[in-house]
């Protein structure tokens, strides 16, 4: 049987698909995955929904898509899917989670990362504080680098035309 997931609303191929069951699709992971990469899409929360299922069976894959996603499809990743994981299944997330929890301005990824590592106490506090003094530092040079560069910008005008 081929099936072809034909747009992000065709969710009769998906779920036949996910009918044919797991290892039998095996072929259409990689497919299934590519559709998640805008959470948006109408199909996305079911395969989302699959993916959990899985569990440890795709977690490897799941990571891997994850690893090479821009940052938008990253998020969504480890907030549908990852952050759902038990703490079984997130321990073989531990060390990408550790890496994007460094990557400072990853569209919230190191946020929820560092967020999924201390909730699952999956490394020790020690290590997560780390992690986090390095990220304070580098937003706060960031916010300094911008408020400089825009100073003049910033300051030019009245407090009261300023707005957040």
């Amino acid at each position: 049987m081929n099936i072809k997931i034909l747009d992000k609303s065709d969710q009769k191929s998906v779920h036949e698909i996910i009918e044919i069951g797991y290892p039998k699709n095996i072929e259409y992971i990689d497919e299934l995955l590519s559709w998640t990469c805008d959470p948006n899409w109408p199909i996305a929360g079911s395969i989302y929904r699959y993916f959990r299922e899985l569990g440890k069976k795709e977690v490897h894959n799941v990571l891997k898509v994850a690893e090479a996603a821009d940052f938008d499809w990253r998020y969504s990743l480890i907030t549908q899917v990852i952050s759902s994981y038990d703490n079984e299944i997130l321990n073989e997330c531990v060390s990408s989670l550790k890496k994007w929890a460094t990557q400072t301005g990853s569209e919230e990824c190191d946020f929820e990362s560092i967020r999924i590592l201390t909730d699952n106490e999956l490394i020790p506090a020690s290590e997560i504080s780390t992690i986090a003094k390095r990220n304070l530092f580098i937003y706060n040079v960031w916010i300094k680098e911008t408020l400089e560069a825009s100073g003049k910008a910033i300051y030019s005008f009245p407090l009261g035309e300023h707005k957040l």
